[in-house]
């Protein structure tokens, strides 16, 4: 089950800015395409199946009305024989004694009032059953009225219980099938084939004397097959179902291929109306009535060859659906980047802050709206930003120098105390003659050491003030050893703060080279390689232990490596270079010592310009 909170809130907190505007016009835009599209076919539908509906009674009406007429001929038929005087008074007349009376009652009334009946109805046929059974051997149209005696259909038109009906259908054979003027009979009459078979519907009767008597029973015979003519013009699908009924509920004919429920029709047949329309979920059932034979017309048709023919309009609905569905899509894109982007180039510019801290960035971002807005309070900020960072920076620059100031203050006095307390003992001692190079030296250190005052200096001159303190330092110490000298001369042209060698040769001397006493060798070199300075500082004194300086064990050994002088270059190094440069120390006991120190190489302006940023 979906958590509509945790949606509502990932949509709201979560998706981008973009994409929720995107979603939101499409939500807009789209909910109404499609609500409107599926509308649209729905009433489409529903128009095309009323069209249908409408059209298929009206051809049913028009089918009523055409069979209607053409039972209704019968019936005129049966009125002109019943209302022609002469045909009854040859009905009427004995003609046993009398041949010449009967020939002259064929040829001048009974065959032209058969033929001229019949060109009403060339297909159709008639049969008079006559009592008269003087007139039987004169015309195929005059039977005796004893070859229907015991026919149950005739049973109450020749007990004169009524005047005339219409008779269930019946197998008949035509007889002269190549004339339209050929006649109808019995089939078991002529011994008719299957292929000769034709149905027949009949509409029956009775005609009397003046005095009421029944004179005879006529037949008006009907070709189901005219019927069938007048059902096979309806524009029906092939799933349509068609069927023709009398009112005792058998079969006239039926057309189509499907079928039409026995319920459905009960329902019909208890019906009032003439015409009517039923409807259910597949088909839909349209029926008409025959009031003169009372018989019904049932018309199925299905919805789905409907919905069938409306399948392109369904197709085109809803392409066009998915089609704007598409294009609203994309524009809603379009329309949210167009929005969102000045936005994106105002988060990639902060995003530029945040990464390289680079705040000379000014936001131009046109408009008057809230995203302009934003830029000029952006670049407000900035500035106040850029104000309190440079306030920050020139106390900062304060704050080292200061601190550089007080580390060089704390270096200073412990050189000059160890080396003026070696000069007064050698004043009564041998080493007097020495003493006046060692003050020069001395001299010399102090005077490269203040620097009028700057804390930079060339590369070389640092070496100079080094050669000139470990001149010292021998005197000092009474040292015998040998000091070696690999220089650059590009590294020598460059600029470093002033005294960062001073405590690592100091820390060679005392404790790597003074303890061995002979063969003493002491190496200092600066060379450049990938914009940085490297100096070496090389003794092969005593060594020690490397890992004493990053272990917690306390020993002698790690607090003189790590004591007061080389602490306080390291931090120097830090505070002017920053942290990606410090010094490495490299030892194994009875090995020697080796250290590095890597400064950024730069000319004396770049330096400066670097310590003050």
């Amino acid at each position: 089950m979906i958590n509509i909170r945790k949606f509502h809130r990932n949509f709201t907190f979560n998706l981008k800015l973009r994409y929720k505007l995107s979603l939101v016009y499409m939500a807009i835009i789209i909910i109404p395409i499609v609500v409107v599209g599926e509308y649209s076919y729905q009433k489409s539908e529903g128009f095309m199946i009323k069209e249908a509906e409408s059209s298929l009674e009206k051809e049913l009406n028009q089918v009523t009305e055409d069979i209607n007429y053409k039972l209704d001929l019968s019936r005129k038929e049966s009125d002109a024989l019943f209302n022609n005087k002469q045909l009854r008074t040859a009905l009427m007349t004995d003609f046993s004694e009398d041949i010449q009376g009967l020939n002259e009652a064929y040829i001048d009334v009974i065959d032209p009032t058969f033929y001229d009946l019949r060109l009403i109805q060339p297909s159709a046929d008639i049969m008079i059953y006559t009592t008269n059974q003087s007139l039987l051997s004169g015309n195929r149209n005059i039977a005796s009225i004893d070859e229907i005696a015991d026919n149950p259909n005739y049973k109450k038109l020749l007990m004169n219980e009524i005047q005339f009906s219409w008779l269930p259908t019946s197998s008949m054979v035509k007889v002269n099938q190549n004339s339209d003027l050929g006649y109808y009979t019995f089939r078991d009459k002529v011994g008719g084939t299957d292929t000769q078979y034709e149905k027949i519907l009949t509409f029956s009767r009775s005609i009397n004397s003046y005095n009421g008597s029944l004179l005879g029973i006529a037949d008006m015979y009907i070709p189901v097959k005219m019927l069938d003519d007048v059902f096979n013009n309806l524009k029906l699908s092939a799933d349509s179902a068609g069927i023709y009924i009398d009112e005792k509920r058998q079969v006239i004919t039926s057309f189509g291929h499907g079928s039409i429920a026995d319920s459905s029709v009960s329902t019909v047949l208890s019906s009032n109306s003439r015409f009517g329309t039923i409807k259910d979920k597949d088909h839909i059932l349209v029926y008409g009535k025959t009031p003169l034979n009372h018989g019904t017309i049932l018309i199925s048709y299905p919805k789905s060859y409907i919905t069938d023919q409306i399948a392109s309009i369904r197709n085109i609905t809803r392409l066009t659906i998915a089609l704007s569905i598409v294009l609203v899509a994309i524009a809603s894109f379009l329309l949210a980047n167009l929005i969102t982007k000045r936005l994106d180039k105002l988060m990639d510019k902060i995003k530029h802050i945040r990464d390289t801290g680079n705040t000379d960035i000014t936001f131009n971002t046109p408009g008057h709206d809230e995203v302009a807005d934003i830029g000029k309070l952006l670049n407000t900020m900035i500035s106040r930003i850029n104000k309190l960072t440079d306030e920050q920076l020139e106390a900062e620059v304060a704050k080292k120098a200061m601190e550089m100031e007080i580390l060089q203050a704390q270096i200073n006095p412990h050189f000059l105390y160890n080396s003026l307390s070696s000069m007064k003992w050698a004043v009564n001692t041998p080493k007097y003659k020495d003493l006046n190079g060692v003050i020069d030296s001395l001299v010399r250190f102090y005077r490269l050491s203040l620097n009028k005052g700057n804390e930079t200096i060339r590369v070389q001159d640092e070496l100079q003030l080094i050669k000139e303190y470990v001149h010292v330092q021998k005197f000092t110490y009474d040292a015998n050893y040998e000091v070696e000298w690999d220089i650059d001369e590009q590294a020598a042209e460059c600029t470093c703060m002033k005294l960062i060698l001073q405590p690592f040769v100091e820390n060679a001397i005392l404790h790597g080279l003074n303890p061995k006493k002979n063969d003493g060798l002491l190496r200092i070199a600066a060379y450049l390689e990938g914009g940085s300075i490297f100096f070496i500082i090389d003794d092969n004194g005593l060594g020690f232990d490397a890992r004493t300086l990053n272990s917690s064990a306390s020993s002698e050994l790690k607090q003189l490596y790590k004591g007061f002088g080389i602490e306080n270059s390291r931090k120097r190094i830090k505070l002017a270079y920053g942290d990606q440069y410090d010094v490495t120390v490299k030892s194994q006991p009875s090995a020697g010592t080796r250290v590095i120190i890597e400064i950024p190489a730069a000319a004396p302006d770049a330096f400066k310009k670097k310590l003050s940023s």
